[in-house]
């Protein structure tokens, strides 16, 4: 009886370092995920950056920070409805790359949370052209695991335009630092 019970024990042990160790080898591979996808826009290699995407439907959209559109609206003299939005693909962002000598995607604050089949990632980003940082905000990636890789089905991202805004710095972007 009592041997009976330590192997219970045993085998809920290694049951739960297997899944701590599958939690960690996703939170890896979502990170790589990730990484790829900067490199794909430093190298604005399309093959690369596609195969990072669901085949399906893939969810691209960002929004204007009111205080950005607010300057945009004044400056350019815009209609006070003018849309603070736009949504678009994968596809479209990467061609809009090629108009630019040099692009990167600078990422930083990464939080995964995944349960090994979905995963939803919010970062702070840096949109660089021509070495020149053009707009920041925060991009919430969603993600599936199909056929045991993890893929993009989701972009979401705020746009704040540094033509008017800076970025501040990591320290005060960091949740629960003020």
């Amino acid at each position: 009886m009592k041997s009976s019970k330590i192997l219970i024990v045993l085998l809920l042990i290694v049951a739960q370092q297997l899944s701590a160790q599958q939690k960690s080898n996703d939170k890896e591979q979502i990170s790589a995920v990730i990484e790829k996808y900067s490199e794909a826009v430093i190298k604005k290699d399309s093959v690369a950056f596609y195969s990072l995407f669901n085949d399906d439907n893939v969810t691209w959209c960002a929004s204007v920070t009111d205080k950005s559109q607010r300057k945009e609206i004044k400056a350019k003299g815009l209609n006070e409805s003018a849309r603070g939005y736009f949504t678009g693909s994968y596809k479209g962002f990467m061609r809009s790359l090629f108009r630019y000598k040099s692009t990167e995607d600078k990422f930083d604050n990464i939080r995964i949370i995944e349960d090994g089949t979905v995963a939803s990632v919010t970062m702070d980003y840096s949109f660089w052209a021509e070495n020149k940082m053009t707009n920041f905000g925060s991009k919430f990636l969603g993600l599936i695991k199909k056929d045991g890789q993890w893929r993009i089905t989701s972009v979401i991202y705020s746009l704040e335009l540094t033509q008017y805004f800076e970025q501040p710095p990591l320290k005060k972007r960091v949740k629960g630092n003020g």
